[in-house]
């Protein structure tokens, strides 16, 4: 979570609510993440069911006693015409025999029957149910199932219908359990009923009549078949058997089965609990002192709007390190908050978990982290269905290789991230159907690649089909910023000095440009040639001048061969190589050190330097408030009296205040949660990621990717930028480190390399 939190967010609808992302993911679903009170992630899925395109549905899995993971069953049941864009679990069920344990219906086939508990200590002891009634609205509301038999003149009302018999109870058997018999143990009753016609469906409204066949007594254990044109009664408990103890064979039974008139021909309902919020406030149907609602925990929702048109997905992760879980207590409160009318849980814990589709794909992906390393097997969920086909292009994104003022004469190129039409659907991209132009003319473009024709102030459209993307340009002829620094100020004839040039905008930021467009030349007493690298051969003594030119600008050091009989003053070491004993080299960095180059280069730059003992101690980890002094330094920033965003912990008295409030104003980096900005905690990897793909605003993520960073890392998407830059190759084995602490070095070469993209 903190290396989320060091980038700063934007508040979300309520003082302790922030939103981390948010997006359409399809024209009548839209997904949202965010931290709530600073210390849980909750995900959430907005659906709108006046969308004409967008609905509802129930999946379960095939057989129903065969759990699976909610990302297989949304994406088994996604399809071109029906597209699953995001799902949630929904029904708790026996892990032991995999059954949902509570009612589940589609249309009016009753899927599977219910159990309420006699106990309020457990969360479904009320009869209520989500689901989307026959006029396309949602609903959560109690419901009253009907399973009635009739027997000698007297009707009963059964307590479940195809599932497991418990104690003291009377469950009816069709041929749509998932069995082929009943499985109920010896201790009761089982009454075999034929009608005169297959059944073939068991469902609200139904009315059967039939006769005793068989009756299996009280201590038999041999199994009982439930017939293709019948019924079994599995009855347990004194009442019940006192009931049906005298029915024979031949004796009459009927078989009724009815729902209440809110529910009949609803699209589908599932039975779940406790109620959480009713009529806009705390409204709780379980005892909320028992364990399993005071248990920090993930949990999942579904949630109604008072016009039933909004239907809300919500998921709270547990998970350590990450986020809290909430109770329940304060897990309705949150969707009070939220101003939802109604909402009802779902099963929580390790099954908590979210599916969306993202940009570019219609696979069906996890947005939450769930509490165990992989996703539990459900018994059902939620599907958030888009039923819009694919259409023409409506939208495309790419993004740039480089960002910056573009030097006349340059390229840059583009990656084709997604084309998606009007409903946020995938279409297969082709690179060539991509058009790239300017408004005046200042770039021309060609597939992913654009030039720089003259200079001016644009904007780009890049067009695939109707779809456009437009962003900013800036050609210049010439840097605003041209640095040019020598390795040393005199040589002799026969060596070499190496020439560097540093072109940069006027705030000091990189340009884009070509390395081919920078020559090099040398003015004077003909005292050496200097080649396309920068490097400058002496031949013999005299003066002159090594040019730069980039643009129109150039730029001239002077520079003087001295006769091999004139001591030479030791040259100021290059950047990187040899082995030299210069007294201006760091101490504990010899040229030969693995990242002399770009702690050189820092240096000369201003941007790093060494302690009082001549030390850089390169190995010695990087604190937070360091790494402000020197983001300050690399982006020129002015030191800030007044900060923006003050932090608890670091008072206008701190050593670096100024340089601190400079980079959070700036909103390079920011503070956590709670108000502080740990000046002195350590900087780890993924922080640091974080912090350089937000200040060079980089973009574009490496398609290989390291094998200790999940997609569920908070900074997954910045280190993979950060590796399809080549800012970062990880270790030998493939991995990034993310948590563990940046030190001087790494530090520097992870700074130079984004410096220099």
């Amino acid at each position: 979570m903190s290396a989320v939190m060091l980038v700063s967010l934007p508040f979300g609808a309520s003082a302790s609510t922030k939103t981390v992302t948010s997006y359409p993911v399809s024209s009548g679903v839209n997904y949202s993440q965010y931290t709530y009170s600073g210390s849980s992630y909750i995900n959430h899925l907005e659906v709108n069911l006046g969308d004409p395109h967008t609905k509802l549905k129930m999946g379960v899995p095939s057989p129903i006693a065969k759990t699976a993971p909610t990302l297989t069953l949304a994406n088994r049941d996604s399809k071109e015409g029906n597209r699953v864009v995001g799902a949630v679990n929904a029904s708790f069920f026996d892990m032991k025999t995999g059954m949902p344990m509570y009612l589940l219906s589609e249309g009016n086939e009753i899927v599977n029957g219910g159990v309420i508990s006699q106990s309020n200590s457990y969360y479904v002891s009320h009869p209520i149910a989500f689901g989307v009634t026959k006029d396309g609205l949602a609903e959560i509301d109690n419901f009253n199932l009907g399973i009635q038999v009739g027997a000698k003149g007297n009707v009963y009302q059964m307590t479940g219908i195809n599932r497991e018999r418990q104690a003291d109870e009377t469950i009816i058997f069709t041929p749509q359990h998932y069995k082929k018999s009943t499985g109920s143990n010896e201790f009761g009753i089982e009454i075999v009923v034929e009608t005169n016609a297959p059944i073939t469906s068991t469902h609200y409204g139904q009315k059967v009549q039939g006769k005793v066949v068989k009756v299996r007594g009280y201590g038999e254990k041999a199994a009982v078949s439930i017939p293709s044109n019948g019924f079994v009664l599995s009855v347990h408990g004194k009442k019940g058997l006192e009931r049906f103890k005298s029915l024979t064979v031949g004796d009459d039974v009927s078989l009724d089965l009815s729902i209440d008139d809110k529910w009949k021909d609803s699209q589908f309902m599932m039975a779940s609990g406790p109620m959480l919020v009713k009529d806009g406030k705390r409204h709780i149907t379980m005892d909320t002192s028992n364990w399993r609602a005071t248990a920090k925990t993930a949990r999942t929702a579904i949630a109604i709007s008072k016009d039933k048109k909004q239907v809300h997905l919500v998921t709270v992760d547990s998970r350590s390190g990450y986020s809290n879980g909430m109770t329940l207590t304060q897990f309705a409160n949150y969707l009070v908050s939220k101003g939802y009318d109604r909402a009802l849980n779902f099963d929580g814990g390790g099954s908590t978990t979210m599916g969306i589709r993202k940009y570019g794909s219609n696979q069906v992906v996890l947005a939450n982290r769930t509490t165990n390393a992989s996703q539990r097997n459900i018994s059902a969920i939620v599907e958030a269905v888009s039923t819009a086909p694919t259409g023409e292009p409506a939208i495309v994104s790419v993004s740039r290789s480089n960002i910056g003022e573009m030097l006349v004469g340059a390229t840059a190129t583009l990656k084709l991230n997604h084309v998606l039409d009007a409903h946020y659907n995938p279409i297969v991209p082709n690179a060539s159907q991509l058009k790239v132009t300017s408004g005046k003319g200042t770039v021309e473009g060609t597939g992913l690649t654009y030039k720089a024709i003259k200079a001016g102030e644009d904007r780009i459209y890049v067009n695939y089909g109707s779809a456009e993307q437009s962003f900013p340009v800036q050609v210049v002829a010439e840097p605003a910023k041209l640095t040019v620094k020598a390795s040393a100020k005199s040589v002799k004839p026969g060596e070499k000095i190496n020439f560097t040039a540093t072109p940069a905008d006027a705030s000091g930021k990189p340009i884009i440009y070509q390395p081919s467009q920078l020559t090099w030349s040398v003015t004077g007493d003909q005292i050496g040639s200097v080649n396309s690298n920068g490097t400058f051969n002496a031949t013999k003594a005299g003066k002159g001048q090594v040019n730069a030119t980039l643009g129109t600008k150039t730029i001239a050091v002077p520079i003087e061969v001295k006769s091999t009989s004139t001591s030479t003053p030791k040259p100021t070491p290059p950047t990187g190589g040899g082995n030299g004993t210069d007294t201006n080299l760091f101490k504990d960095v010899p040229k030969s050190y693995p990242y002399a180059e770009e702690i050189y280069y820092l240096r000369d730059q201003k941007v790093i330097n060494g302690d009082i003992d001549g030390k850089f101690n390169p190995s010695h980890t990087l604190s937070r408030q360091h790494a402000a002094v020197i983001l300050s330094r690399a982006f020129d920033l002015a030191p800030v009296d007044n900060a923006k965003t003050s932090f608890s912990d670091v008072p206008k008295t701190h050593r670096y205040y100024k340089e601190i409030s400079a980079i959070a104003n700036a909103n390079i980096v920011g503070g956590y949660s709670d108000g502080t900005f740990n000046p002195n905690g350590q900087l780890t990897r993924a922080q640091m990621a974080m912090i350089l793909v937000k200040a060079y605003k980089l973009e574009g993520e490496s398609s290989a990717k390291f094998k200790d960073v999940s997609p569920q890392h908070g900074a997954y998407k910045q280190i993979h930028i950060l590796a399809n830059h080549g800012i970062t190759t990880g270790n030998e084995k493939g991995e990034f480190m993310p948590g563990r602490a940046v030190n001087r070095a790494q530090f520097s070469a992870f700074l130079y390399r984004s410096m220099n993209l």
